[in-house]
């Protein structure tokens, strides 16, 4: 493809972030500089410069094994990370194009490395920053999980795989005021959260929905996805009990549904909110997944690809929005269903959490989250909400 259209189509690209992303102009002149599709050279450049994420590594059965992240979500996470020229910047996971970005932001006064396990994902990283011209970004095989303490301390640390926990290295290797910008698990929910080291601790600045990657090596924990029904499916997290075969057996008989009185504008950013809310206040807490079959129906009506969900023993109870008109922009009807032997009482808890973060939480900030390494021995943490990872401590206080 000619030079001149690859650069129309980065033009279009950018436009389209821009019409849902706020960013500055730093990155918004790195996002027009890197050529994005030198980085895919298995697809096409129209492909390269859609917003979405493209595979870069398939299992013997053609299955997706990694995927780039979506170059919105890349302008999102560098937003939250806040680059300045000369930093040194580490980032963990190989995504090549972000690197180039990031190898863009800092200029030639600063440094980016780049550490990942997978050594055919590192030679491939390094093959296309290097045809691109970005050939000062270090790529090294290692893993993430202990960060790269040959070349820390780092000013920026950006994390491209979704994590369940926080290693101490990540903060051991971070300047005292530098950024870090991450997708944390918080149970069942994703969200890329931006950092900032305050002493020993962590504390969030910023809190983004976004998908990502699964991470690699040691620290990565699967996520536990439970098969329902046909189409139907729950994700949490391994360390919460999820037992599938009674939730199915549930899915199978009568069901409770109930209106919360909650309705929520479309696109406003709310649903996030609310979704975040309940995710920190149940214990159990993970992504209802539902789809339409061919030939088939499954016992949910879905109207958006996922919703919060929370289960017992045997008995599950999620969000539905039964009068979502999305198309129309038509308001959300929070609604609750629930299935099982106790879905009265869990389907009651669900719909009052939602009235809880109504009259409470909306239209309020988000969380502070707070990060305490397991490796000091803290007298006492603050009040809120915790969250036990093998390596920290994770405080979520909504003021």
């Amino acid at each position: 493809m000619p030079a001149g259209e690859a650069s129309w189509l980065r033009a279009a690209m950018v436009e389209q972030i821009l019409a849902v992303e706020q960013v500055s102009p730093a990155v918004e002149a790195a996002l027009r500089t890197v050529p994005r599709h030198l980085f895919f050279p298995e697809s096409s450049t129209e492909v390269a410069y859609e917003d979405s994420s493209v595979v870069t590594k398939r299992a013997f059965d053609g299955s997706a094994v990694r995927t780039a992240l979506r170059p919105s979500v890349a302008a999102a996470m560098l937003e939250q990370l806040r680059v300045e020229p000369g930093q040194r910047i580490l980032q963990v996971g190989c995504d090549g194009y972000t690197a180039g970005l990031l190898a863009e932001l800092v200029g030639s006064a600063g440094s980016v490395v780049m550490i990942d396990l997978d050594q055919d994902a590192v030679h491939r990283a390094r093959t296309c920053l290097n045809a691109a011209g970005y050939t000062g970004v270090a790529v090294l095989v290692s893993n993430g999980y202990f960060g790269f303490p040959l070349r820390a301390p780092f000013d920026r640390i950006l994390v491209t795989a979704k994590a369940t926990d926080i290693p101490p290295a990540y903060i051991d290797q971070l300047v005292d005021g530098g950024r870090i910008v991450l997708p944390l698990q918080i149970r069942g929910l994703s969200r890329s959260v931006g950092f900032c080291r305050v002493g020993e601790i962590l504390v969030s600045e910023s809190i983004r929905p976004c998908t990502f990657p699964r991470m690699h090596g040691a620290g990565a924990r699967q996520r536990a996805t439970a098969i329902l029904a046909a189409g139907v499916r729950l994700e949490a997290t391994v360390a919460q009990d999820v037992d599938a075969d009674a939730l199915r057996d549930a899915l199978l008989g009568p069901r409770h549904v109930l209106s919360t009185g909650v309705t929520l504008p479309p696109g406003d950013g709310l649903l996030a909110s609310l979704d975040l809310w309940l995710a920190t206040v149940r214990t159990t807490y993970g992504r209802l997944y539902a789809e339409q079959i061919a030939d088939q129906q499954t016992p949910l009506a879905p109207t958006i690809p996922s919703v919060s969900a929370v289960w017992s023993d045997d008995s599950l109870a999620s969000l539905t929005y039964p009068a979502a008109d999305t198309v129309n922009g038509a308001d959300l009807d929070v609604s609750v269903i629930a299935w099982g032997p106790d879905r009265f009482r869990l389907g009651d808890i669900l719909a009052y959490d939602v009235q809880i973060w109504d009259s409470q939480r909306r239209g309020g900030p988000d969380p502070t989250i707070r990060v305490y390494p397991s490796t000091i021995a803290w007298e006492s943490l603050p009040p809120g909400r915790l969250i036990d990872t093998p390596s920290a401590q994770i405080m979520i206080t909504w003021d």
